[in-house]
């Protein structure tokens, strides 16, 4: 048996995990379309009450931080369910005995908790949002509509829409694609090293581990410029330089944290 990898074991994997996984998979996505069918039910401005942003579009910006949250915890309790099989001795065994290489493992864990759950999340979001887009833009008033046609006023537009075709949230967006990826790669983590309680714990150390790093980051920065004049260079000045620093260090710690899971995998194994 080839102990990296093989195409076909791969192939054989990927479905016998599904046979597991996507239970908790598709209950958890069930569970997301409900959440935000019901905040978009509550939140959508009825048409009496739409307030028109400076772009003379309704203004929906709820859905950002909607997008943020939802996604954040969708994603993240996705990959903190993965592994959770190795915390339990009886099935533990089962996992652990499935005749494949810890790399074919890895791969199928990437690809359930990183790849389908980013993928399925991106697409359960536009599909209610350019449904209730299309249900507001059904319901404007004569007013609203007639000011629409002549040019006075926008429709509404879904939220994939906007981003496309404002330049700058397109580029913050680029910028942020690591992001889920980053989140995903943490809860898998902890989901192979806790034994119990793998989401509440590993929510734990990430939140103690931003603390002290954003305290340490700004504590170091004040000591660093306190009393100082900036002169000479200007990159730190432009948003788009900082924001492509903490990609790069978002790519670092996202690709640290999956070879320490193919380790930490790896040692299960042995």
């Amino acid at each position: 048996m080839n102990n990296t990898f093989n195409i076909n074991r791969f192939g054989l994997l990927l479905k016998r995990q599904w046979l597991d996984f996507g239970k908790v998979y598709l209950g958890t996505l069930v569970v997301l379309t409900g959440i935000l069918i019901i905040c978009y039910w509550f939140l959508m401005p009825s048409t009496d009450r739409i307030y028109f942003s400076d772009k003379n579009r309704p203004d929906l910006q709820f859905r950002y931080l909607l997008f943020m949250f939802l996604g954040f915890f969708f994603t993240s309790i996705i990959a903190s369910n993965y592994f959770n099989n190795l915390g339990q001795k009886a099935n533990s065994i089962l996992e652990l005995m499935t005749p494949a290489s810890t790399f074919e493992k890895f791969l199928t864990a990437i690809f359930y908790t990183s790849i389908v759950s980013v993928c399925s999340f991106l697409l359960v979001f536009y599909l209610v949002d350019l449904a209730f887009v299309t249900l507001l833009n059904a319901s404007l008033n004569p007013e609203q509509t007639a000011a629409i046609h002549s040019g006075q006023a926008k429709p509404a537009q879904s939220m994939l829409s906007e981003i496309l075709r404002d330049q700058t949230a397109l580029r913050y967006f680029g910028y942020n694609l690591i992001s889920p990826f980053t989140v995903t790669s943490i809860f898998l983590l902890g989901s192979i090293y806790f034994k119990r309680f793998h989401y509440i714990k590993t929510a734990i150390v990430v939140i103690l581990f931003t603390v002290l790093w954003v305290s340490l980051t700004f504590y170091f920065m004040n000591l660093m410029i306190a009393d100082t004049v900036w002169i000479g260079n200007q990159y730190w000045h432009n948003d788009s330089h900082i924001f492509l620093i903490f990609s790069l260090v978002a790519l670092v710690v996202t690709i640290a944290f999956w070879i320490t899971t193919y380790i930490r995998l790896k040692e299960k194994e042995v």
